[in-house]
């Protein structure tokens, strides 16, 4: 099964990254949040920016259209302050402390 990480738009998460990174390594340059997106990938794993979503559709029918999520996927809805989400497509299992 895999797992969807739902997380804020594309522009939060560069700001987010260079903001963090910053403030622990000052003076180094950040990299772009794909490029450190690609180094925490793993199998059956997905980092899915909110704008890469289409309008208009709920999020298990956009994950399922746009990124082949099926029933029994995992999904962890992320914010950048408060308590991150989790469900299961095809039903949902409560909130997450990822």
């Amino acid at each position: 099964m895999a797992t969807f990480y739902i997380l804020p738009p594309r522009a939060c998460l560069d700001d987010a990254v260079a903001a963090f990174l910053g403030k622990l390594l000052p003076g180094l340059p950040a990299p772009s949040w794909d490029r450190l997106a690609d180094g925490l990938g793993r199998p059956g794993v997905y980092f899915v920016p909110r704008d890469e979503l289409p309008d208009g559709e709920s999020l298990a029918e956009a994950l399922a259209g746009g990124f082949g999520a099926e029933f029994g996927d995992r999904v962890v809805e992320v914010a950048l302050t408060g308590a991150a989400r989790a469900w299961v497509v095809g039903g949902v299992s409560g909130a997450a402390a990822a």
